[in-house]
């Protein structure tokens, strides 16, 4: 007998078109951006999400436009738009949001997966904290509370979730973070630990 999973439909907020918003920057992203693009839809899909897609070109000079072209028809959830320079990608696009939460990830994480985000989204929609972070991966946040933090900010590279996290945190939201850079911490804690407890026995 093979198991089987049941998803149930997630509940969309009063007043918004979307449960959730994902907001992908990209630049010179022609080998990512259209498999970002065509995961994010099928996972959320699988995930009975009403969403969009908002990919925002922070002045690419590849193919990438050509790559999403080609999608426009496989992902009508999908929207271009252009940010006026390098960074200003994400404050842009959670601008134009329509969802109930908004989802911030690059195209070359996006392409390879966005594994947590459904849990995520459930806890948020659920009342379970404000924001959520898995540093190195992706933001999730509900988009009305924090589009302040959104507001004005020049994001870049792998420092993007950090310093998002920050970002909420000042303003009083509540955030759970976690990640790549979390597991780290717990590394080097349990090498110290090993280190401590040779350098006892020898």
């Amino acid at each position: 007998m093979t198991a089987q999973c049941v998803l149930f439909p997630l509940p969309m907020s009063d007043g918004h078109r979307f449960d959730v918003s994902v907001v992908m920057p990209f630049g010179d992203d022609e080998e990512f951006v259209g498999i970002a693009v065509r995961r994010t839809a099928e996972y959320l899909r699988g995930m009975n999400m009403a969403f969009e897609i908002l990919a925002i070109d922070e002045d690419s000079g590849d193919n990438s436009h050509a790559v999403l072209a080609l999608l426009r028809a496989e992902v009508p959830e999908l929207r271009v738009t252009h940010a006026p320079a390098r960074g200003r990608g994400v404050d842009v696009g959670v601008a134009r949001a329509q969802g109930t939460l908004v989802v911030v990830a690059t195209a070359d994480v996006a392409s390879a997966s966005l594994d947590g985000v459904g849990d995520s989204a459930r806890r948020l929609l659920a009342g379970n904290g404000d924001a959520e972070v898995a540093l190195a991966r992706y933001t999730i946040a509900h988009r009305v509370r924090s589009l302040i933090a959104f507001r004005g900010a020049r994001l870049i590279g792998p420092a993007m979730h950090r310093r998002l996290a920050k970002r909420l945190q000042v303003r009083n939201l509540n955030v759970r973070v976690g990640g790549a850079a979390a597991t780290a911490k717990t590394a080097v804690a349990r090498f110290r630990a090993f280190a401590f407890r040779a350098s006892k026995v020898a």
